[in-house]
């Protein structure tokens, strides 16, 4: 794995609190809780604690329960909550990037909300790979069952890996409930 991204990942997802008290800090000092500002933090505050609350749930029970449905043991689980990030969270990362650039120029991990505007693109790569590992492992399931020939081997894993098998997959599995994304209720 990439150290570099393994190194982010775990900063990211500590940064998030942190800012997140900084935007709360900000939101007190404003006199006006009516002003476009107060609204676009108080925006801001609901969508932090939204990525915080779901990072915590996937971390203390989807990882679990993934972890005991296949018996397997997650080396780095960060990369749980990174697939589950939809390009959606990319507004809200941009948009704190320029407020922080503006009002708080001296906050030490500036660079991490440039980052962390790039998350569900990162997350969308990863479904890449997915989709590659889950091509193969299928292929490799029905080769071991001796279906050899390429045309049916297609046809059958078409089958499989179709987007509606794969969507009872994932609700079975809790990922839709339990993905980061842009929240079309909260108030701009």
């Amino acid at each position: 794995m990439n150290l570099k991204l393994k190194s982010n990942l775990s900063r990211v997802f500590q940064e998030l609190s942190e800012i997140s008290d900084i935007l709360k800090e900000d939101l007190l000092n404003i006199s006006d809780k009516t002003s476009k500002k107060s609204k676009k933090l108080n925006k801001w505050l609901d969508m932090l604690n939204s990525f915080l609350l779901k990072h915590e749930n996937i971390q203390l029970n989807l990882k679990t329960s993934l972890e005991k449905k296949f018996s397997i043991k997650f080396k780095n689980s960060d990369l749980i909550t990174l697939a589950l990030f939809r390009p959606s969270t990319k507004n809200i990362f941009t948009e704190l990037n320029i407020y922080f650039r503006e009002e708080h120029p001296n906050f030490l991990n500036i660079e991490h909300l440039g980052y962390m505007s790039n998350l569900g693109d990162i997350a969308e790569g990863l479904a890449l790979l997915g989709d590659r590992a889950l091509d193969l492992a299928v292929t490799h399931t029905l080769w071991e069952k001796g279906i050899t020939d390429k045309g049916i081997i297609t046809k059958e894993k078409e089958k499989v890996v179709e987007n509606p098998n794969l969507a009872k997959y994932c609700d079975d599995l809790d990922l839709y409930h339990n993905r980061i994304h842009m929240e079309k209720n909260v108030n701009n």
